[in-house]
Parts: C-alpha cells; sequence; structure tokens
C-alpha cells in the first residue's frame, strides 16, 4: 500500500482556494511528512497548538488536501478514497454548524460531477448487487 501524497505546489493553490490562512496552511504542511516537492498524509496527526483553533480552517485545510488527493487520483479506488473523505468532511462540518464548508463543499461536488457522476454527496458508487468485498477486489484486479 502506498502513502497518501499529494504535489506541494498543488496543495498550496488549494489551500488559497478554500480560503485558509498562511499560519493554517504552514501549519497543517508542518504535520505532514514533506519530501520537498510533495506533502504525504501522516499516520498520526492533531492539532497540538492552543492558538489555532478554527474549526472552519482545519475543515477547509482537510478539504483542500482531499480534493487535491482526488485531483491527482490515478486509479478509481483513489477516487473512491477521496470521494468519501470529502463526503465525510461535508457531514462533519455540517453537524458543527460550518455552513461555509458544507456550501463550499457542495459546490465543489456540483462542478466535478463530470469526473465523478454522484449527482448528490449522499450517493454512493458502490453496487447494491454485489457485496463490498468481491467489488472492491474486482476494482484492485482490474
Amino acid at each position: 500500500m502506498k502513502i497518501i501524497t499529494v504535489e506541494k505546489s498543488g496543495l498550496a493553490k488549494e489551500l488559497g482556494a478554500w480560503g485558509v490562512s498562511t499560519k493554517y496552511a504552514s501549519f497543517f504542511i508542518s504535520k505532514c511528512p514533506d519530501s520537498g516537492k510533495s506533502i504525504s498524509l501522516p499516520p498520526f496527526a492533531f492539532n497540538d497548538t492552543m492558538h489555532l483553533d478554527d474549526p472552519r480552517q482545519w475543515l477547509a485545510a482537510n478539504c483542500a488536501f482531499w480534493c487535491q488527493v482526488y485531483r491527482e487520483a490515478k486509479l478509481v479506488i483513489e477516487q473512491i478514497e477521496s470521494l468519501s473523505a470529502i463526503r465525510a468532511l461535508y457531514y462533519v462540518a455540517a453537524m458543527q454548524g460550518q455552513s461555509v464548508i458544507t456550501t463550499s463543499i457542495s459546490s465543489w461536488w456540483r462542478n466535478s460531477y463530470e469526473l465523478h457522476k454522484l449527482p448528490a454527496l449522499n450517493r454512493s458508487m458502490a453496487d447494491p448487487s454485489r457485496c463490498f468485498a468481491s467489488s472492491f477486489l474486482n476494482q484492485l484486479t482490474h
């Protein structure tokens, strides 16, 4: 299995597009393994600061990361993984009352419809006629 990684320059642009402030973007990137050209998702990360406590900023930073993962995805399974993360962030943001994030994700979802073909965030790519394990394994082997 490979580590989830994105191009650093692409992530920087995406962080800006999501309105992540420089201090939050810098801290987010500092928590990730950095090869100079790419940023990898760490196996464990948390906000250990007292002053960077804006939930909108953290949700936006994570949205930026996962949207960049989707943009760089080369395999269907990578696309599914990133769309699932974006969907989870949408529902977490909604339950935290972060309407700016939920509307931003909704807009991103609509704008990227031609790529993923999912009409709404509550729709699944799963094929209900097949069990998860065989569907998952079939995608990996084809």
